[in-house]
C-alpha cells in the first residue's frame, strides 16, 4: 500500500522484496517524492520503531546538516540526511512530522553504517539542537557532542568533505559546507562533473545558472515529470543533483537550495557513484535551463 504512493525507492540489496526497514536487511534506501504525508509519516515511524530496537539508542538532530544520526551501543546505526524543513520536531514537543511535509516533494535517503564510521561523522554534523546520548555510550562519540554545543570540535575548512563506507560496502562522500558557498559549485569541483540541480525555487533571489569560463557547471532544473505527475519549482522542495553525462553516475541527497540567503547557513550532502540511481534521477527531468541559453 505504501508503494503506491511513492515515485520511487530504490534498495541496493536486491533480497529485500518489501518496503522493508530492518537494520540488517537494507543498507540505505532513498526516498522520494511521496504524494501524501500520510505515507511519509508511516514510512518513517516504521523505521524508528525498527531502530528503537537498538539499546540504547541515540538520537542526534542537527541543524549544520538537516537530519538525524541514530546508533546502537554495538555495531550499526543510520544517518538520515532530508530536505525537509523542522523534520523530525523536538523530542519534547511530541510531534515528529511537521504540518508543512505534506506541501511539497521531498527527498530522502538513509544510510547503514557500522560504528567506526560515525566518528567521522560526528565531526560533520558539529552542531545538534536535540539529542539523546547515554552516560554509558561510546566515550570517543560523547566527546564529539561535548559538554554542550559551544565546546564542540569546530570544521576549518569553509566546505569539509568526508569519505565514508555504508554497512553494505557502498561508496560515500559527505560535504558539509559553512556558509557564503553554494554547495553545488564545490560537488562539481571535486567530481569535476557539470551537474544538473534540483532545489526550491518558491523562495526569492534563487540563484540562476553557475555558467563561468572555464569552470564546472551548475544548471537548475526547472520542472520534473514522475508517476505521480508533474513537479515544478514552485512545489518541489527536493534537494539533489546530478551528472550531465550519460557514463558519469553520480549522484548526491542534499538539503541546500541555491539561493543568497541559503548560501549564509551551513548544510550538506552525501554524494555517491550507482548507475540505476542516477539513471532514474536523470529520467524524471521535464524542463531544464543551459548555460548556453543564458548568455
Amino acid at each position: 500500500q505504501q508503494l503506491k504512493h511513492i515515485s520511487h525507492v530504490l534498495h541496493l540489496n536486491q533480497n529485500v522484496i518489501f518496503l522493508s526497514c530492518s537494520g540488517t536487511q537494507i543498507a540505505w534506501f532513498i526516498f522520494f517524492k511521496a504524494k501524501f504525508a500520510l505515507y511519509q509519516f508511516q514510512l518513517m515511524k516504521s523505521h524508528i520503531r525498527t531502530l528503537n530496537n537498538y539499546q540504547p539508542i541515540v538520537l542526534c538532530l542537527s541543524v549544520d546538516v538537516s537530519g538525524v544520526v541514530m546508533m546502537d551501543k554495538t555495531t550499526t546505526g543510520v544517518w538520515l540526511l532530508h530536505s525537509t524543513p523542522r523534520f523530525p520536531f523536538l523530542r519534547d514537543q511530541n510531534k515528529f512530522w511537521p504540518d508543512s511535509g505534506a506541501k511539497n516533494a521531498q527527498t530522502f535517503i538513509c544510510v547503514t553504517f557500522k560504528y567506526d564510521e560515525f566518528q567521522q561523522i560526528g565531526n560533520v554534523i558539529t552542531f545538534t539542537f536535540d539529542d539523546h546520548i547515554p552516560a554509558d555510550f561510546h566515550e570517543n562519540l560523547q566527546k564529539l557532542r561535548g559538554d554542550d554545543n559551544n565546546n564542540r570540535p569546530q570544521r576549518d575548512n569553509e566546505v569539509s568533505t568526508q569519505d565514508l563506507t555504508s554497512e553494505g560496502g557502498t561508496s560515500f562522500c559527505s560535504f558539509a559546507k559553512k556558509r557564503c558557498k553554494d554547495l553545488y559549485s564545490h560537488i562539481v569541483a571535486t567530481y569535476k562533473t557539470d551537474v544538473r540541480v534540483q532545489t526550491w525555487g518558491g523562495q526569492s533571489g534563487r540563484d540562476g545558472d553557475y555558467c563561468e569560463d572555464k569552470q564546472r557547471q551548475v544548471i537548475n532544473i526547472d520542472s520534473l515529470k514522475t508517476d505521480l505527475g508533474t513537479w515544478n519549482a514552485g512545489n518541489d522542495h527536493s534537494k539533489w543533483c546530478v551528472s550531465t553525462e550519460s557514463k558519469n553516475h553520480l549522484i548526491c541527497i542534499a538539503d541546500m537550495n541555491r539561493s543568497d540567503s541559503q548560501y549564509e547557513r551551513p548544510g550538506g550532502a552525501l554524494c555517491f557513484e550507482h548507475k540505476k540511481a542516477s539513471q532514474l534521477f536523470k529520467g524524471v527531468r521535464l524542463c531544464e535551463s543551459d548555460c548556453d541559453s543564458d548568455k
